[in-house]
Formats: C-alpha cells, sequence, structure tokens
C-alpha cells in the first residue's frame, strides 16, 4: 500500500506495520514517499524514500523508488538479504530513467527499506534516510541505530578527520554521497537483524533525526506509545516530536513492532 502522490500528510496503518509523512511546516510541498505492505506468510515491507531538494521534481523519484522497491519486496521469493538488494537496484534504475545521466539537476531521492519475517529483519538503504532498532534499555539487544549514513559528515567521522559533533556543525554535513537517479548508485548497503526480544524497527527520512539523532532517546518516546496504541501511534508520536520542534524538513516515519516467534 502506498499514499497518493502530492499529499501533505498520509497516515496509513496496516496494524503490523504503520506510517506516517508529513510535509512539515517549511516546505511547498512533501517531497518524501512511503509505501508500505504485508503478506499472509507474515513478511511485512516498508519503503521510506526523501527527495533530494536540489533536484528538479524530488517528489517523483521518491514515489517511484518507494513503489518500485516495495513492488520487489513483496513479489520476490529470494532470500531476504538477495530479496532487499533486488528491490533497491530495482528503484535505482527506475529513477534513473527519470533524467539524463550526468545531469545534476535530475530527480533523485535517498531509500530505506525493510523486509520483516519471523526471526529475521533485513534492511537496505542508500543515503542518509534511516533505519533504527528500538528496544528498552535492559533488553538482550539495545536500541541502536542499524543504518550509516551515507554523508559527507559520516565520512568525515568515519576518516578520523572530525568528531561526529563537528562535522554535524558543518554546513557540509548532509551533503550525500549516494543517492537513487541519474549519476546515483543501486548498491545498497544491507543489514540483518535476528532479534532476540521484543521491540520494533523505526524507518525514517532526516525530518525526524535531525531532531532526535539517538536510538535510547527515540526508543523512549515510541515504545510507551507502541505499547499503547499500536505502530501507528508511535509514528504519530514520533512525527509531532519533529513537527513541535520547529518542522523544517518534511518528516516520513514507519514502525514495524518485531515479536521474536511470531
Amino acid at each position: 500500500m502506498a499514499e497518493p502522490e502530492g499529499t501533505d500528510r498520509v497516515e496509513t496503518d496496516l496494524e503490523v506495520v504503520a506510517g506516517v509523512t508529513d510535509r512539515g511546516h517549511v516546505h511547498e510541498r512533501n517531497e518524501d514517499a512511503m509505501a508500505l505492505g504485508r503478506l499472509q506468510d507474515g513478511t511485512v515491507a516498508a519503503v521510506v524514500c526523501d527527495g533530494v531538494s536540489t533536484s528538479l521534481a524530488p517528489q517523483q523519484a521518491s514515489r517511484l523508488a518507494a513503489d518500485t522497491a516495495l513492488d520487489v519486496l513483496l513479489t520476490s521469493t529470494a532470500p531476504a538479504p538477495e530479496r532487499v538488494d533486488a528491490a533497491v537496484r530495482a528503484a535505482a534504475s527506475a529513477v534513473a530513467v527519470l533524467g539524463r545521466a550526468g545531469d545534476p539537476h535530475a530527480p533523485s531521492c535517498t531509500l530505506v527499506c525493510a523486509l520483516a519475517r519471523p526471526g529475521e529483519i533485513a534492511v537496505g538503504w542508500i543515503g542518509d534516510s534511516r533505519a533504527y532498532w528500538l528496544a528498552p534499555p535492559d533488553a538482550a539487544e539495545p536500541a541502536r541505530l542499524v543504518t550509516t549514513d551515507h554523508s559527507w559528515a559520516a565520512q568525515m567521522v568515519v576518516a578520523g578527520v572530525l568528531d561526529e559533533a563537528a562535522a554535524m556543525r558543518d554546513p557540509r554535513a548532509h551533503a550525500i554521497t549516494r543517492w537513487l537517479g541519474a549519476g546515483g548508485t543501486g548498491e545498497a548497503e544491507i543489514a540483518m537483524l535476528h532479534p532476540a526480544g521484543p521491540g520494533a524497527l523505526l524507518l525514517c527520512s532526516d525530518g525526524l533525526w535531525n531532531y532526535l539523532p539517538g536510538a535510547t532517546d527515540v526508543a523512549a518516546v515510541a515504545l510507551p506509545e507502541l505499547a499503547d496504541g499500536g505502530p501507528i501511534a508511535a509514528a504519530e508520536a514520533l512525527t509531532a516530536l519533529a513537527l513541535d520542534a520547529g518542522g523544517r524538513d518534511n518528516v516520513t516515519v514507519v514502525v514495524i513492532p518485531a515479536h521474536p516467534g511470531e
């Protein structure tokens, strides 16, 4: 299931996965997109894309990438890592057609996606949209950031040139080094999770994590809402936090509860 194009705010609740995407308070349009789906065998799939604002019509890239990746996630019969890789590559190929190679203004976006099945979660990403594992502080597998940003700031930190705080203060901090679109790449990073206890996977655009980057802080907001109202309540609470903090960017939040053994 995917939200209609051109909407300022969409809330989608499939019970086993839910998400919210919101234009925010500053941008003229919502250039994020999400696509959510489920299968009868318990498989849950979700995609979050964030349009690159320096490109033309980035919302087209986000919408096309999200829908294309979800279709592969729900129809492929390959093992989870290969399935996620194929979904990202398909999305990259689809978005590349929207512009000419070498055109710096061709529609482009970032992408993070997840395929969750009983006992395992596969996450794939390109760019700086993120995935978090959310769990209580005393859990066997505590809350953590699953993805690593493909950005200038992340590269400086990995190279040991700057610490994280200094890198994030630099005007180049959010310049992405990987994206979907002309001149971009279809090569995703992939991470596998095998949760030992209950928790949730969060997918989000930087409209959320710019305000709340720490995994334990995200978990502290999301998990009580998840327990009381399900994934849609958690997604709504995190979106409201970003909007209340300023909402300077589009914000998209998707929550997938994980119950090992189910």
